[in-house]
């Protein structure tokens, strides 16, 4: 097919990139391989945050390039990677740790290709046993390492031409905030792009072959959800090598949808007690939830993770009904492995009240958050989470009283 444009940024280019801005900002910006593509190419991982509390930041893993003839995920993501290294991301290096690989698949990339010379698609390449090309195990390997809070993986719409770009999310696991969330944040994302010039749409990812549950070879998405229980995103942006927005344009509204969504991690959602993004509720929902505790982003992180993981031993979470106005009792049963990073429970009352009493399993609870109990306040609402420190097998029973 004839090309009215030559194609960029190819992966001599993107790496050049990444070197320059390496360059120009070595305390904010360090340049890794994350492995080696089938033909020898350099597979770069850019992470970019501020010096200083690494333990109490956020984690996001932004990737572009899985498709070899997708321009514009590779051009916005080096743009988000010049926006986190200036002035204007300052306050997303102090909150987090952003780390992109621009050009998952430079092979494809370097021939304007859809999937790699070996016709595999990087982005179907996560069965239950393990990515098997080198651009899977690249994205697996950066993983793995960060647990990411959030992770966002850019495509475009190849043969689109001037369409529409979309905001995508997979399907989550029943009765929880997830699909809520997504749906609200995919939603700020569009409103965002189209802010920036470029029409949108947004919805789950609900055509057949992006993978879920039933299929061998799940997407990116839907594996970073199941094994992190991350945020996750995919972006397209509408292009054609013959007939496309301006380059431009496209960089522009790609970069206003990042922009909208890093900003959640910079600050505290309302029903929950920790700064960051609102994965920490691990299971369930705001007003009957388990959630991660620790100090730190780093501890909340493994407790998330830890959580998620043996989410199917968590039998039961029952506020015991009718609700008493001054009184709450909460029924936990778990039947796991001991989770030694501990859990919250969240609960709620309405109205600006006070506790006056807390008890697990008989045991007085004073305010901590790792190993007695938390209040805040949203609108209508008094939220408490009371953090057992070692969720050991069995039935736990918490009882809350109010003034």
């Amino acid at each position: 097919m004839a090309r009215s444009q030559a194609v960029s940024p190819t992966p001599r280019q993107v790496e050049a990139h990444l070197r320059r801005l390496e360059t120009a900002h070595p305390r904010l910006v360090r340049v890794e391989s994350a492995g080696t593509s089938a033909q020898g190419r350099a597979i770069l991982a850019a992470a970019v945050t501020s010096p200083g509390r690494d333990d109490d930041k956020q984690h996001v893993l932004i990737v572009a390039g899985q498709h070899g003839n997708e321009e514009s995920g590779r051009m916005v993501a080096l743009a988000t990677l010049d926006y986190l290294a200036s002035r204007a991301g300052a306050e997303t290096r102090r909150h987090q740790k952003v780390v992109v690989l621009p050009c998952v698949n430079p092979d494809g990339a370097a021939i304007d290709g859809h999937n790699t010379p070996t016709n595999v698609a990087p982005n179907l390449d996560h069965a239950d046993s393990g990515a098997t090309s080198p651009e899977g195990l690249a994205v697996e390997r950066v993983a793995n390492a960060l647990s990411p809070e959030l992770f966002v993986d850019m495509h475009a719409c190849g043969y689109s031409g001037c369409s529409y770009d979309m905001v995508l999310w997979p399907d989550t696991k029943p009765y929880t905030e997830d699909d809520a969330l997504l749906h609200a944040i995919g939603a700020e994302m569009a409103a965002a792009g189209e802010a920036a010039g470029i029409p949108h749409v947004t919805h789950p990812l609900t055509w057949p072959g992006w993978g879920d549950a039933g299929f061998d070879q799940p997407s990116t998405t839907c594996w970073m959800y199941r094994q992190f229980k991350s945020m996750v995103f995919l972006t397209e942006t509408a292009e054609d090598n013959r007939h496309a927005y301006p380059a431009a344009d496209r960089v522009r509204s790609g970069l206003a949808r990042i922009k909208t969504l890093l900003a959640h991690g910079n600050r505290r959602h309302p029903k929950l007690s920790t700064a960051g993004y609102p994965c920490s509720l691990a299971l369930g929902m705001f007003v009957s939830g388990i959630v991660a505790i620790g100090r730190s982003a780093a501890e909340r992180r493994a407790g998330r993770v830890a959580i998620w993981r043996s989410r199917e031993h968590f039998v039961k979470l029952d506020r015991c009904t009718p609700i008493r106005r001054d009184a709450k009792r909460v029924l936990l049963a778990y039947d796991g492995e001991p989770l030694a990073g501990g859990v919250g429970i969240q609960t709620y009352v309405r109205g600006r009240r006070r506790v006056t009493s807390a008890r697990l399993n008989g045991r007085r609870l004073r305010r901590s958050p790792t190993d007695g109990y938390t209040t805040w306040r949203d609108g209508c609402t008094t939220f408490v989470v009371a953090a057992i420190p070692e969720l050991r097998a069995g039935e736990h029973v918490l009882d809350l009283r109010f003034d």
